[in-house]
């Protein structure tokens, strides 16, 4: 059965390599200044599912983004009882992935043709369901941990330094997307 998995990997891999486009143009964004950001994550537990629910709440309240949509993937054949259909969230399960673990279904591809200002991805490692999603999504700018299999794919890549806590990558995310491309204030006339 592992040897099954490894094969269907390898190869869902080296089709995601083929269906990456390269002209793309990303056009850098501060968080601050968004009004559609886009975030995918894994769905391990509720633990995770809580982190990007209250990431969401925070920065739809302290920066005023109007529009902010999350896709969580969960990793089993059906989706939790916690993870119940929210305003902002949606998710997708192994139900949801062809034989290449290629996501399809309304959810996912209404996730990838929105054309997202920013596209947050807060995985702690590389699942090739979500990266499939990345890669594949009309977003401006995206941005997500850094890692060799991730380089393709984001366009802002933050180091983490070998923590692997998603409360400290949010924080990363947060912290360097606020940096990009700030306006200056403008200048007093007194």
């Amino acid at each position: 059965m592992k040897i099954l998995m490894g094969l269907k990997e390898w190869l869902g891999r080296r089709a995601l390599r083929r269906e990456v486009r390269s002209e793309r143009k990303p056009v850098v964004k501060n968080l601050a200044d968004a009004q559609k950001v886009g975030i995918v994550y894994l769905c391990r537990d509720e633990a995770d599912h809580n982190y990007v629910r209250n990431y969401v709440k925070r920065i739809k309240e302290e920066h005023g983004i109007s529009k902010v949509m999350a896709l969580g993937y969960v990793d089993d054949k059906d989706i939790p009882t916690y993870l119940s259909a929210r305003l902002n969230f949606d998710q997708f399960c192994q139900k949801d992935l062809d034989w290449f673990r290629k996501p399809s279904g309304n959810t996912v591809e209404n996730f990838i043709t929105e054309e997202y200002e920013v596209l947050i991805d807060l995985t702690l490692e590389d699942v090739l369901p979500i990266q499939h999603v990345v890669a594949r999504s009309n977003a401006r700018f995206k941005v997500g941990r850094f890692s060799n299999g991730n380089r393709r794919y984001l366009d802002m890549l933050i180091d983490m330094a070998g923590s692997q806590s998603l409360p400290q990558l949010i924080s990363q995310v947060d912290r360097y997307l606020l940096m990009v491309n700030r306006r200056e204030p403008e200048p007093s006339l007194n």
